[in-house]
This record gives C-alpha cells, structure tokens and sequence, in this order.
C-alpha cells in the first residue's frame, strides 16, 4: 500500500514539473516589448479605444463600419510622416501582433506606404486583427492574413462593387460650371469633355440652353465608396444635333463609339487646351495686336493662365522645341500623312521633351505663357496639312478605327441595351424629382 502511494506522488511530481515547465515556456516565449527589434519605433502613447455599437455596413465617425456579428472592418488614410508601425499602434494594435507581422515573410513591402495610401484592419470579436491590407486604390494590394499565431502576407487583386448613375445638365454658362452645379463630379465632366473633344470644341462650339445626360459608375469597397470609374454612355445635344456615346471594349481595348459604330476618337483633339477660350481666331487679314499691320494669322489663339496644361493633339514626333522669333518658346510636332501642328508662346516645356521625342495624343507637352510677340498668356495653335496653313477650328479629321464587321451585331444590342437604361433611370430620376415636389 506505501509503495502505492509513493508512485501515486511521484507521478504527480513529474505531471506538476511538466505543466510547470510548459507554463514557464509559454510564458518566456511571449514577446516582451518591441525594443527587442531592431527598428525604430515610436515611443509608446496613451489610447483611448472606444467600442461603439453601430448597424451593420454602416461607418462611424471613425470609419470603422461592422461587416458581420464577427468582425469590425477599419479603414485609416495615410498622413504625412506616417508609418505602418505608428498606425497600428494607434490602433491599439497589441505589440504580439506587431512582432508577428514583422517578423513575416514580404512584411518590407508592406512597410512602403505613402501618403494618400489606405490601411485596412480587420478586427475579430476580440478586437484583435485578423487581418491587415495596405493598397493605393483598394483594388491592389497586400494583405496579411493572421492564422495559427502567425501572418501570411500576399498580394491581392479585388473586384470592387460597382453602381451606375444617371446625370443630365442644361449649359448655362460652361460646361465645367454647369455640370458642377448638378452635382456631376468633375473627374467626370472632365472625361466628357475628353470623349466628345474630337467632335465638339467646349469653348468655342457649345451655346446657352445646350444639355447633356450619362450614365456613369461608381465604385465601391465594404460600402466605401472608392473613386468614380468610366463613363460608360452619355448624349451631347448642341441645337438640334445629337452626339452619342457608347463605351465598348474590342481585342480588349475600351474605346468610345457612336450608336452607328463610329469611333469617336479622331486623329486630333479639336482643342490643345481644356476649359479656355478662343480669343482670337484662324484670320489671314488679321490686324496684328503689337506689329500694328495687316498681318495673316495662321492659327487659332486661346487664352489662358500662364502655366496651363498644353496637350499634344495628336500622336507624332517632336521636330522643334526652341524659341523660333515672335512665336516665342515653341513646339512643332510631325504627325502621318503630312500633318504638323505648331504651339506658340510657351512659359515652358514639359519635362524631358526634346527633338525626336514621341508623344501620344492628350501628352502634356508644354505650359502656357507669353513669350515672343504676345500682349498676354495665351496658346497660339497652328494646323498644317502638306506644309498649307489650315483652320484648326474647320478641317475634318479622320476617325480611328470603327465597330469591326464581327462585333457589328453585338455593338448594335449593347448600344441598344444602353439606350434603354438611359430612358428608364432618366424616368426614375425625374419621377422622384417629382415626388419631393408634391411633398
């Protein structure tokens, strides 16, 4: 019987030893501060973490938006002097968890952030993370996912929710201040211009009373919205002309097409410079301003501020960029088929612009100023045609590439698909206008 209980004792000795022994490790494996790293981190500082209840999918004052009963979805924008380490330990973001992302495998790209970029966390009912995404657009990125202690780190690629809006405008005054007061976003008013640029100059064309409608997509992420995407149908009506356009991708490239198939991309853009004016136009009996004689003008001149954007309007080579007598700073461009266009009165050059550089329609190419013979800032824009000064205002330009001849029948369902939804969100818009009045 002594003996009995003699190896009862000693078998508890030794299980007392073993859970001993693994409390001791347990508890000497556990990370101690993150002063055993070497980084420089910053020192701690008093949080105030406060939970709040909110529904689901809906973001608080903090940005901090409840995805399920499980899990909270944080979002924090980059700052200036911001670091990966700093924003998550004002997080609260326990230094165990710190430690572990750190020591993971790809955690250097993860620590590249940049101003304007976004940190995602993704915290358990526990509020600790499980996981932690670093993305510039939220579309790519890198996440790292913590599971069995540890995180794994990939790169991602995510398909963001999208929802289309419908938009109309009456011109009052431009098209940029018009589409402004409807609420239109300018990334889009800008792409509209852009689309419908190589038939409808915006400064000179347009009149009081024109309109125009799209449909446009927003884009989302967890119920954020992210940024607006493309334009994907719209409808110009300058009088009594209407001008359509329907995105449609072919051999996997987006391009804008009339109901018909036409490719509304030109050769040329019909204007070098956004949101300007026409100040004086193509006039070869033209009094000139400064010289005081009859002096032909080969070009259209446009006003605007010192330091506007000059794009390229179409694709070709550089063949001068110097200062050439009254024109001043100057940019001449070989394009095909004999085409050169000229830019005049420069404050500047783009940089890296030399002779023989190439450049693609849209490129910015130089900056509006006043030098050589000019009263004030402007753009002085030549079009030639076989060495011939032309109108810039009046030539017709050669369209790029149509519907092609398979597509044609699919193009035609799509854009009368387009169509359709435009009729019926423009009635749903209008009908709810409609309501809130009654109300």
């Amino acid at each position: 019987m002594l003996s009995f209980f003699k190896e009862i004792r000693i078998y508890l000795g030794i299980i007392f030893f073993l859970i001993g022994s693994l409390i001791a490790l347990m508890y000497f494996s556990l990370p101690k501060g993150l002063e055993e790293f070497s980084l420089s981190l910053p020192a701690d500082e008093e949080i105030k973490y406060e939970r709040e209840t909110i529904k689901l999918g809906q973001q608080d004052a903090n940005g901090v938006i409840k995805t399920d009963n499980k899990k909270v979805y944080k979002q924090i924008k980059v700052k200036s002097q911001d670091n990966l380490i700093k924003i998550l330990r004002n997080e609260n973001i326990p230094d165990r968890f710190i430690q572990a992302l750190v020591r993971a495998k790809g955690s250097e790209r993860m620590a590249r952030i940049k101003e304007g970029d976004f940190v995602e966390i993704v915290h358990d009912f526990l509020m600790n993370p499980a996981s932690i995404s670093v993305t510039s657009n939220f579309m790519d990125g890198y996440e790292a996912i913590f599971k069995n202690g540890l995180f794994k780190i990939s790169k991602f690629s995510r398909i963001l929710d999208k929802e289309e809006i419908y938009h109309s405008a009456t011109i009052e005054d431009s098209l940029f201040m018009s589409g402004k007061k409807s609420n239109i976003p300018e990334s889009i008013i800008m792409d509209l211009a852009y689309i419908f640029g190589w038939d409808i100059d915006f400064i000179y064309d347009i009149r009081s009373g024109d309109s125009f409608e799209l449909i446009y997509e927003q884009l989302y992420w967890k119920g954020n919205k992210v940024r607006n995407g493309d334009i994907i149908s719209a409808n110009f009506y300058r009088g009594e002309n209407k001008f359509s356009a329907v995105r449609y991708f072919q051999d996997g490239k987006k391009d804008y097409f009339s109901q018909e198939g036409n490719n509304l991309k030109k050769a040329f853009l019909r204007s070098p410079v956004e949101f300007s004016y026409v100040s004086s136009k193509y006039n070869l009996n033209r009094k000139h301003p400064i010289l005081n004689t009859i002096r032909a003008h080969t070009g259209v001149d446009y006003a605007a501020t010192t330091g506007t954007p000059v794009r390229a309007t179409g694709e070709g080579t550089v063949i001068f960029r110097a200062n050439k007598g009254g024109y001043g700073r100057l940019i001449e461009i070989r394009h095909f088929n004999e085409y050169t266009t000229r830019y005049a009165h420069l404050s500047g050059y783009a940089k890296g612009l030399q002779v023989g550089s190439k450049v693609d329609q849209g490129d910015i190419i130089g900056y509006v100023g006043k030098s050589g013979l000019a009263t004030g800032p402007h753009l002085h824009y030549e079009f030639r045609v076989n060495g011939m000064h032309t109108d810039p205002l009046r030539v017709k330009f050669p369209n790029a590439k149509p519907i092609e001849s398979e597509n044609k029948e699919d193009f035609r369902n799509f854009a009368l698909a387009l169509d359709l939804k435009m009729n019926t969100l423009k009635k749903k818009l209008f009908s709810s206008n409609e309501e809130k009045i009654e109300e």
